[in-house]
């Protein structure tokens, strides 16, 4: 019952404490006991039942619904449905005298009037449900368009790149180039400080790295801390500057956490390689990892301020 919504609903729990008891006080100060002798087991237990189920329906509307109208309207019709079952259930042990029989002929309205509001709640109920499933349908539509973007970074995914890099090895075309990116020391960085800020560090250099790209290139995240763009008809040489490019506009981004004025200062390690179509997928991503991983070996001895 952790994500139960009973905190949010006091004032209507409140609400039904103090009409039930209000309904029992009244029928009690009206109304006198019968004798046991009188006492209709039969019509009890199923009033008694009506009854109870009209108090399930109530409590699991308030553990169910958030604050609300439509939360409001389905407890107001409830309660009063209620309020006449268990004035027709405590009918079977109270008895009143002439004076007071106005009680036995109003009991029966609260039901009809509840059941009016129930179904203006059903159909507001209805209203929100067609509201809750248009928005359903656009974030599927969404997520089902944009299933090939990275969420985190805003980069398109390595699904993406695959499929890009596989179109290009299997066409005649010109030569190309791939730049990684390796974020060093990116789990400590994680573990110190945070998966959010991690987070937003990514995003940070992502849009870094979108900055020095042409409208032509490619930039996906390919692995948790490692980008890859793809350049397409690009020499190596040109690959490398805008490698260079990349690696000092994250040196020289003042990364702050929370509330810490201090600046925290990344690094990335950057690896550039120019392919043609005579290669297979395999070959190109395995020859980017092998270097890159060589490269992070040679600085893994250098301190990262973080």
């Amino acid at each position: 019952m952790k994500d139960s919504f009973i905190p949010h609903h006091l004032k209507l729990i409140a609400i039904y404490l103090f009409t039930l008891s209000g309904t029992i006080g009244l029928a009690f100060f009206f109304g006198d006991l019968k004798a046991s002798s009188a006492f209709d087991y039969v019509d009890a237990l199923g009033e008694g039942g009506m009854t109870l189920i009209t108090f399930i329906w109530i409590g699991f509307t308030l553990l169910s619904r958030p604050k609300g109208k439509v939360t409001n309207w389905l407890f107001s019709g409830l309660l009063l449905m209620h309020v006449s079952m268990l004035l027709d259930f405590l009918d079977e042990f109270i008895s009143y005298d002439q004076n007071n029989n106005w009680l036995t002929t109003i009991e029966s309205l609260p039901a009809p009037v509840g059941m009016v509001i129930m179904s203006m709640a059903l159909y507001q109920l209805y209203q929100e449900q067609v509201t809750i499933n248009a928005q359903l349908r656009r974030t599927e539509h969404y997520y089902r368009d944009h299933r090939l973007t990275d969420f985190i970074t805003g980069l398109y995914s390595a699904e993406y790149m695959k499929q890009q890099l596989q179109r290009l090895l299997s066409h005649d075309c010109d030569n190309f180039s791939l730049i990684m990116l390796d974020i060093r020391q990116f789990d400590h960085f994680n573990r110190k400080h945070g998966h959010h800020h991690g987070d937003r560090l990514l995003r940070e250099i992502a849009q870094l790295t979108l900055m020095n790209i042409r409208d032509t290139d490619l930039a996906c995240r390919y692995a948790s801390d490692r980008l890859i763009i793809l350049l397409p008809s690009s020499s190596k040489e040109l690959a490398e500057g805008i490698a260079l490019d990349i690696e000092n506009s994250i040196a020289h981004l003042a990364f702050k956490v929370g509330e810490n004025p201090q600046a925290l200062f990344q690094q990335a390690t950057l690896f550039a390689e120019e392919f043609n179509n005579t290669q297979t997928y395999h070959h190109v991503l395995n020859t980017m990892n092998m270097h890159i991983s060589q490269l992070k070996t040679q600085v893994r001895s250098q301190p990262q301020v973080a």
